[in-house]
């Protein structure tokens, strides 16, 4: 793909954001007037299943994620930048993790929020069938029909972006780092850790997740250059005070 695909790649995403955005408040509205009259109810339970992957998802920060990944496809930031380990809350009782590592685990998360969202609206449905609550039915049916779109959506999307920072991350590049006045080179070559692509595959009614190792990200990488053996000659000490004591011919010279 080219830069102007990505480029329409993080505009989509941008926009998709910013919906989810809308319908996450409108289903917390939805599932805070409701509470009291349908609490108890198993299709209630199903769409609070769904609430909670949807704040989980909001809690994630994509957008942080992205906004950092995207300058390494555009080529302004190195590809090593994608490594770093991101600025997380101290409070927070999980782990650090680098920001490609946290695009994987919001990826995973999309693929499971799609099941859920399927029961759901199975349950709602067979309210409306029993013409129960009808507009509550139609308006939450509306709503996870809005949602599912979008969720696979924004897996599709970032799967390729994914797909990209891993395979930048595994050429080589030369990074520039300046300190007081300093400018130095340093080189990254790649590694056999991050060697892992996604891939979307539909199966029955929804896309589903796939990782695998990429075989052939090592094809067009160079070994690395094998280390030079050196050696070394030892030479003993030369003691100029035994050597001006021993010369046979400075003893001939103070000789009257």
């Amino acid at each position: 793909m080219e830069l102007s695909d990505f480029s329409v790649i993080e505009e989509r995403l941008r926009v998709l954001l910013r919906q989810l955005q809308t319908e996450s408040g409108i289903l917390e509205r939805i599932v805070y007037k409701n509470k009291n009259q349908h609490r108890r109810c198993p299709y209630f339970k199903s769409l609070l299943k769904v609430r909670r992957d949807v704040n989980l998802l909001n809690s994630a920060m994509l957008g942080d994620v992205l906004s950092v990944l995207f300058p390494i496809i555009d080529g302004k930031k190195p590809a090593q930048k994608a490594f770093f380990i991101s600025r997380v809350n101290k409070k927070s009782p999980c782990g650090k993790y680098n920001y490609l590592e946290r695009l994987l685990g919001i990826a995973r998360l999309l693929s499971q929020m799609a099941e859920p969202i399927l029961k759901a609206s199975i349950q709602i449905s067979f309210l409306l069938a029993k013409s129960f609550f009808t507009g509550f039915s139609v308006t939450i049916l509306a709503l996870l029909a809005r949602l599912r779109v979008l969720v696979q959506q924004i897996l599709l999307d970032i799967v390729v972006v994914f797909n990209k920072v891993s395979s930048l991350s595994q050429k080589k590049h030369d990074v520039k780092l300046t300190q007081e006045g300093l400018e130095v080179f340093r080189e990254f070559y790649p590694s056999h850790v991050h060697d892992q692509i996604l891939e979307c595959v539909w199966k029955e009614d929804k896309f589903v997740l796939i990782e695998k190792k990429d075989p052939s990200f090592m094809k067009d990488q160079s070994p690395l250059p094998p280390a030079q053996s050196i050696q070394y000659e030892i030479m003993d000490l030369f003691d100029e005070v035994q050597g001006i004591e021993h010369d046979p011919q400075l003893e001939d010279h103070q000789e009257p």
